[in-house]
């Protein structure tokens, strides 16, 4: 029987684990928390039915309370002068759940299927045997595996360890990462509810990154989200602006309160290696504008699943695994290069652009909630002629709109096999389109 070895109880690596130990690997994973310490104290964002179809479940099957509807969504601009809001239909409108109840969800169904849990135990990194990984290095030991997958977070010790003829990424660049606090405070009584309860600040207070304020029935939920480490006194700082201008945040924190950091890139190109593959925050899969990475994840684990147990009769080479790294890229990968695009042409801006951009109606809705997806000619001729009056600041834009289009028909059009030296090519392809941040 193929032993697998899964690196943190990540919801890919949960996934891709219950998928395979139904169909007959051993597998174990190795996480270094606490299972009542697992999930953060706060909601997300993610597809419903993805989750219900890991598990097989219908979703009226869903605890109840464990998630809600989320209200329309303004982004504002810079200098606060110009709001673009995005409504919700009944068919569109965005659901969260608590992140608490779905990582014991995916838990209990993976034990379901057989999965075993090594818990308060830390990945020290790969377990490497002439240049191929073949387990994982504990503070319980050296434990072997046929293959590794890799859900261990954005600072993975597996993947930051890796053997350097992988070619995979280690290290993110600046830019590449999202420094958060968020914390839900009590809501104070008389104030009627915003226009749109969910507000999200670009560029807030002059500064790259952004924040959001959304105000919910029984709490107001606070991001305050920087490209730059964070400090407390910047939190407090900011804590104190959003006091003056939305009086009905309260001082008592009811959820939350944690730093966080959070991948907001493209994913790795190469999401594979002898041995090794890897799902969720390790490869950086999440909505670059955004953050939001559970969808992927799932649809990871599912698809390296698949991949796995199509090929059990072989040693998981990177050529075995690499259906998997071509089909998630195919499907996911290149929207994500899209979106990647979009973001950091607006952060490469001083904040003044980004309000031209927002007032001239260069940015609208449909680009914020679609995420730069739309660049067909009609649209960006409507933009040029908005956007001509500020050129910079224009072309900026429509540059990392067209780069990250060049970059997903790249990821959508990955070698078809294995080929270390055309994927090599395939990679320095895509880095050229990188819209990088200077500090």
């Amino acid at each position: 029987m193929k032993r697998i070895l899964i690196a943190g109880a990540g919801h890919g690596g949960l996934a891709a684990g219950a998928l395979l130990a139904k169909r007959g690997f051993d597998v174990t994973v190795i996480e270094r928390n606490k299972r009542e310490d697992l999930g953060h104290d706060w909601e997300d964002r993610f597809t419903f039915s993805l989750l219900c179809n890991l598990l097989g479940c219908d979703e009226a099957a869903l605890p109840a309370g464990c998630w809600r509807y989320r209200g329309d969504c303004a982004f504002v601009s810079p200098a606060k002068r110009k709001r673009v809001v995005i409504r919700y239909t009944a068919k569109n409108r965005q659901r969260i759940m608590w992140r608490k109840p779905l990582i014991g969800l995916l838990l209990d169904h993976a034990q379901a299927q057989g999965v075993k849990f090594l818990f308060e135990t830390r990945v020290k990194g790969p377990a490497v045997r002439n240049g191929r990984v073949t387990g994982l290095e504990t503070d319980a030991g050296t434990l072997s595996a046929d293959l590794v997958i890799d859900a261990a977070g954005v600072f993975s010790p597996v993947r930051m360890s890796l053997p350097e003829g992988y070619g995979i990424e280690k290290e993110p660049k600046y830019g590449d990462l999202f420094y958060a606090c968020r914390a839900y405070y009590d809501r104070l009584p008389g104030h009627p509810d915003p226009e749109a309860p969910f507000e999200v600040y670009l560029y807030h207070e002059g500064e790259r990154g952004l924040s959001w304020f959304c105000t919910n029935e029984d709490s107001c939920d606070v991001l305050i989200g920087r490209t730059d480490p964070l400090t407390e006194e910047k939190i407090a700082e900011q804590l104190a602006i959003f006091r003056e201008s939305h009086p009905w945040l309260g001082q008592t924190v009811l959820h939350g309160g944690q730093m966080g950091v959070i991948p907001v890139r493209r994913p790795l190109t190469l999401l594979v290696g002898d041995g090794y593959a890897a799902v969720g925050d390790s490869a950086f899969m999440t909505t670059p504008m955004n953050g939001m990475g559970i969808d992927l994840s799932l649809q990871a684990g599912r698809l390296l699943a698949e991949t796995v147990a199509a090929k059990r009769e072989t040693d998981f080479s990177a050529a075995d695994l690499w259906d998997y790294n071509r089909a998630f890229h195919r499907l996911y990968g290149g929207d994500a290069a899209k979106n990647e695009g979009l973001k950091n042409a607006l952060l490469s801006l001083p904040p003044g652009g980004v309000d031209f951009l927002f007032e001239a109606e260069v940015i609208q809705s449909s680009d914020l909630a679609g995420a730069g997806k739309n660049t067909k000619l009609s649209a960006l001729l409507g933009k040029f002629a908005r956007g001509m009056k500020q050129p910079a600041s224009f072309f900026t834009i429509l540059g990392g709109l067209i780069k990250g289009a060049k970059a997903a028909k790249l990821y959508q059009n990955a070698p078809a096999r294995f080929d270390r030296e055309a994927i090599r090519r395939w990679s320095e392809k895509i880095a050229a389109l990188d819209v990088r941040l200077e500090q």
